[in-house]
């Protein structure tokens, strides 16, 4: 359980990177152009006319019925990585804007580009554990922090003025003869230096430093 738990965990933190990534590799390519034939086709040889589907009733005409896995079945293995079904749907469903949710609608061809596609982030962990040092996962991961706390802090315009102003005022009190560049030309420059002490501010709270004699 605690392996599977740390599987997912590593999926989600990179599905988002993976899609990116795949935006040039022929084989997230070949997914993305197979579903959306599935999607604008009418050829009697698809298994799932998902212009029938709504929102609202269940699909009017299916070519055949599919079958019907259980969520935490698992549909696939990548190498040691098991595959359930909710989250290749869930995956499936981002992939296609919501319009296919359930996996057991595709073609067994689709399903394993799809396993291919969400094979990635599995394997990109992987490679990381075997070939990055100690430094240099360090640095990802105080780099990844750093941007999700980032996106968690909100600076209102207003905030940043009053700092601005401050700014301003200390330069008059200095003399200074260089010219003040415009608020709207430095105020995100400005919030990101705010954004930045409050997460300092966030990780020395109650840290004990001592110096050694």
């Amino acid at each position: 359980m605690k392996n599977r738990e740390n599987d997912m965990k590593k999926f989600i933190v990179l599905a988002s990177v993976s899609v990116g990534l795949l935006t040039g590799v022929a084989s997230a390519d070949a997914l993305k152009n197979s579903l959306t034939n599935i999607m604008n086709t009418n050829d009697s040889t698809q298994m799932v006319d998902l212009g029938n589907f709504s929102l609202d009733a269940k699909p009017k005409r299916v070519k055949r019925v599919p079958k019907s896995r259980p969520a935490n079945a698992v549909i696939g293995t990548i190498n040691k990585h098991k595959i359930l079904k909710k989250d290749a749907n869930a995956y499936l469903s981002q992939r296609t804007g919501g319009k296919v949710t359930n996996c057991d609608v595709i073609a067994p061809k689709q399903q394993k580009m799809l396993l291919q596609e969400m094979g990635l982030p599995f394997l990109a962990y992987d490679a990381a554990e075997k070939e990055l040092t100690a430094l240099e996962k360090e640095t990802v991961l105080t780099r990844a922090w750093m941007q999700k706390e980032s996106r968690n802090i909100k600076i209102k315009d207003e905030e940043v003025r009053v700092i601005y102003d401050q700014l301003k005022q200390q330069s008059v009190d200095a003399n200074s003869t260089k010219p003040i560049p415009a608020f709207d030309a430095i105020k995100d420059r400005l919030r990101m230096q705010m954004i930045e002490k409050k997460m300092i501010a966030k990780v020395m709270k109650d840290v004990q430093i001592t110096v050694a004699q």
